[in-house]
């Protein structure tokens, strides 16, 4: 085995380790000395240390130990002097010694390693991989850092990325941002060359003429639709990134099988937002060619001023819908009133998934099928984990399209809280400030957790920006995207809850937040967030950042913190959710699909259609004795309490609770909101409340211990008068209960809930709403959100006035029927 002695120049003395066989390790170390002679330099004391013990080698022995190595190594970068003496003193002996490259941090550890390619930039040095990571263990590991495990890893990646330790560690600082470090990955484009010209497609001329307005070529995935039997009427999943053209499938199918009188066009999609921009979109397109287009959703119930001009009628050509807002048509049992359909389309097709939605997107599907055999399917999405297996279920062709448009760069950066504004100032300013090659300028969506977050983040960027969330009205909402969509707003701010589907071409994607409300996005939301950035119309490229706070959580119950999702979101893909429902959900899709079939073989083929697996002899009978379906011979049918519950998409308990109030005499209102809040309401002065009282106040009014905090003590003399008037007006109106446990009692919930309602009935819009709370109480809310929930109370009302009419308690129908037109206004 072969032996090495290095040693290392210093100002007094040389420092020797004597090395086996090339380990880091050295069999023992020494000091040594030495000293001038006539004949030149010479061994004066070598002192051995192994481990806690030192022992004196003389200096023939020292000579006979340099003798016997293979190698005499001597670390450059030492002192020159003493280097210098020592190879006369070798010469002497007629010795040979060797200059080598060292990590002079391993000789201060008293170990070896030779420098090499590897090896990273340190200060004004080199120094071995080894080292390196220990140095940035010790910044990552210091008692104000609480970096995960994960993102430690990937910050290891960047140290290995660029050799150099100063930069790795400067990359953390969040005014020397290093895109070239930050850079997680890029996910280059990939196009293919398929195309179809749009002159030579099987369609009517009036539908091609509209098409070549803005292109002559079909886009790649739509091409390969056409050649997936798009015209021969085959039922499609159509699975590819965003804007990439699978909007414009569904369209090619459905506007050819209108004009072919197959049929019209109901176009699915999950979101009111969304549903309002596609009833718009096809408005404008298509109304030249004499196509009508409705929507319906659920909201259209509260009349306001934009709800007034939007076409409802269902013999419109095509019908734009949420899958509620189409699935309540199918539970009134009015589905002959859509009559001949011939496309289908279901946007966003991935929300079957969804924990909450996915079992009424399966039921709708399920009955639409039922009522429309010969209807062509159409299903898209960006973000499908197994697209065969889902198209395999749907019993339709796959057209999967895995080519990107444009290249879209990753960005992973650590940040504290109160740097992410000051990083996103600056990235929406640099991103503002380039113009792609197709002329438009860099436009940014900051995602954010929450609604109330939209507002502050917005507010406090110093460049024009806008808020965009679901408790917006609709005209705000529109003149947002319609600024956006002109170039005018750099950024818009929104919550994750809107990722999917509505138009925003923003060139770049930046996460303020990883979670949607309190819990971490998961996958298939954040893959349909980053396909917002890059546009092939309008960008060269993509940008997406994600901003990273070590420690952070939203929960106590949540076990990774947002380093760690972000790390996981990035390297993670998409599995499957299974698609098991519970029996509340399996009871209100049977429930529903009831309202359209009568016979008992009918409702197992529906729901044997549908993708979820559903116990229905079990839950038919306990329906059957829960006195919400009949049954005669081989067909059942709902009853009236059935019906009521189908069409008002009530669970079972729901339901026995209204039939239990209305029995008990109690009053509409009281009913409706036993049955739902509205707990969307903020302290319109939470920023100076926290400020006065020194202490981080929920802005939500019935979240936490709000309420407690500001009536404890003298905590609200310390307010501004004109808060303490409306706070005592706020206790005065709703936190007046004899409950134990008040105010977490829900008295107070309800009443506030009362009170939005009985302002609706004064006449008042929800804008109206919001600013006389405000008034009044120096709370807060979104229109949009007092809208929704007004919604709920009208279809609740209904419901009421139905179950009421059932067990002839006739008052209470007809103060629920009278109330229910005041609200609707």
């Amino acid at each position: 085995m072969s032996l090495w002695i290095l040693l290392n120049p210093e100002s007094t003395k040389l420092l020797v380790l004597v090395i086996k066989g090339g380990k880091k390790l050295p069999l023992f170390t020494g000091e040594l000395i030495l000293t001038k002679t006539p004949a030149g330099p010479r061994p004066h004391k070598f002192r051995v240390l192994r481990g806690d013990k030192e022992e004196y080698m003389t200096p023939a022995e020292f000579i006979d130990l340099l003798r016997m190595s293979d190698r005499i190594l001597i670390a450059k970068g030492g002192n020159e002097d003493t280097a210098a003496a020592f190879a006369d003193m070798l010469k002497g002996f007629q010795l040979d010694g060797e200059l080598v490259n060292v990590c002079r941090f391993c000789l201060l550890k008293r170990r070896f390693n030779f420098l090499n390619r590897r090896s990273i930039r340190y200060h004004s040095m080199k120094i071995c991989e080894e080292c390196a990571k220990e140095e940035l263990s010790k910044v990552l590991n210091a008692p104000y850092c609480h970096y995960s495990e994960e993102a430690k890893e990937r910050i290891e990646e960047m140290l290995l990325q660029t050799k150099d330790l100063d930069r790795t560690i400067g990359a953390l600082d969040p005014e020397g941002l290093d895109k070239e470090l930050t850079r997680f990955d890029i996910v280059q484009a990939s196009l293919d060359t398929r195309t179809m010209k749009i002159a030579e497609l099987p369609i009517s001329k009036r539908f091609k003429d509209i098409l070549l307005q803005k292109s002559d070529e079909l886009l790649p995935v739509q091409a390969k639709a056409v050649d997936t039997g798009l015209f021969e009427g085959r039922h499609q999943l159509v699975t590819s990134v965003t804007a990439t053209g699978k909007t414009l499938i569904g369209e090619l199918a459905g506007i050819e099988n209108i004009l072919r009188k197959r049929g019209k066009m109901l176009y699915l999609v999950p979101l009111v937002a969304l549903a309002n921009q596609k009833y718009d979109q096809f408005t404008d397109k298509y109304g030249s060619l004499g196509i009508t287009t409705s929507i319906r959703i659920g909201s259209a119930r509260i009349r306001t001023s934009s709800t007034l001009k939007m076409r409802r009628a269902l013999d419109s050509n095509i019908i734009v819908g949420t899958y509620e807002g189409i699935d309540f048509i199918l539970r009134l049992g009015d589905a002959d009133l859509l009559g001949k359909i011939g496309t289908v389309v279901i946007d966003e097709v991935h929300t079957l998934e969804d924990s909450e939605r996915g079992h009424r997107v399966d039921g709708v599907i399920g009955r639409l099928k039922y009522i429309a055999p010969a209807a062509q399917f159409i299903y898209l999405s960006a973000t499908v984990a197994e697209p065969l297996a889902l198209a395999q279920k749907l019993n339709a062709a796959l057209v999967e399209y895995e080519y990107r448009p444009v290249p879209i760069e990753r960005h992973l950066i650590f940040c504290e809280e109160h740097d992410k504004l000051r990083i996103m100032t600056r990235l929406v300013r640099e991103e503002f400030a380039k113009k792609s090659t197709k002329g438009h300028k860099g436009q940014t969506i900051i995602f954010t957790n929450s609604r109330r977050n939209c507002h502050s983040i917005s507010e406090a960027l110093p460049m024009l920006s806008a808020p965009y969330h679901a408790g917006l009205t609709q005209f705000v909402r529109k003149s947002v995207e319609e600024r956006f969509l002109k170039g005018k707003l750099p950024v818009v701010v929104t919550t994750a809850a809107l990722a999917a589907g509505v138009d925003f071409p923003a060139s770049q994607v930046i996460f303020e937040s990883l979670a949607m409300g309190i819990e971490w996005i998961n996958m298939q939301e954040f893959m349909q967030m980053v396909g917002r950035a890059g546009r092939p119309d309008y960008h060269d490229r993509g940008n997406v950042v994600l901003l990273a706070t070590p420690n952070k959580r939203y929960s106590s119950e949540q076990t990774d913190a947002e380093d760690t999702v972000a790390v996981k979101l990035l390297k993670g893909s998409m599995v499957p959710s299974s698609l098991d429902y519970g029996e509340d959900e399996q009871m209100e899709e049977i429930l529903a699909s009831a309202a359209i079939t009568t016979s008992m073989k009918d409702l197992a083929a529906i729901h044997k259609r549908m993708l979820g697996t559903f116990e229905l002899t079990k839950l038919v009978t306990r329906l059957l004795q829960y006195k919400f379906l009949e049954k005669r011979e081989d067909n059942i049918s709902l009853t009236p309490f059935g019906q009521i519950a189908a069409c008002h998409f009530l669970s079972v308990s729901a339901a026995f609770l209204i039939r239990d109030s209305v029995l008990k005499g109690m009053g509409p209102l009281e009913i409706v909101t036993n049955l739902e809040f509205f707990d969307g309401v903020y302290f319109k002065h939470a920023t100076q409340i926290s400020t006065a009282l020194d202490i981080n106040i929920p802005s939500r009014v019935f979240q936490g211990a709000s309420l407690d905090i500001i009536f404890e003590g003298d905590n609200i003399s310390k307010l501004d008068q004109n808060i303490q008037d409306q706070l005592f007006e706020f206790a005065a109106a709703f936190l007046t209960c004899k409950c134990k446990s008040s105010p977490y009692c829900g008295c107070a919930e309800r009443r506030f809930s009362s009170k939005i309602v009985e302002i609706r009935m004064e006449g008042y819009d929800p804008a109206g709403i919001v600013h006389k709370m405000e008034d009044l109480y120096g709370v807060t809310a979104y229109p949009g959100d007092i809208l929704g929930y007004l919604d709920n109370v009208v279809r609740n009302l209904d419901a009421v006035e139905k179950v009421a009419r059932v067990y002839s308690k006739k008052s209470i129908a007809n103060a629920a029927r009278e109330m229910k037109r005041q609200v609707e206004g």
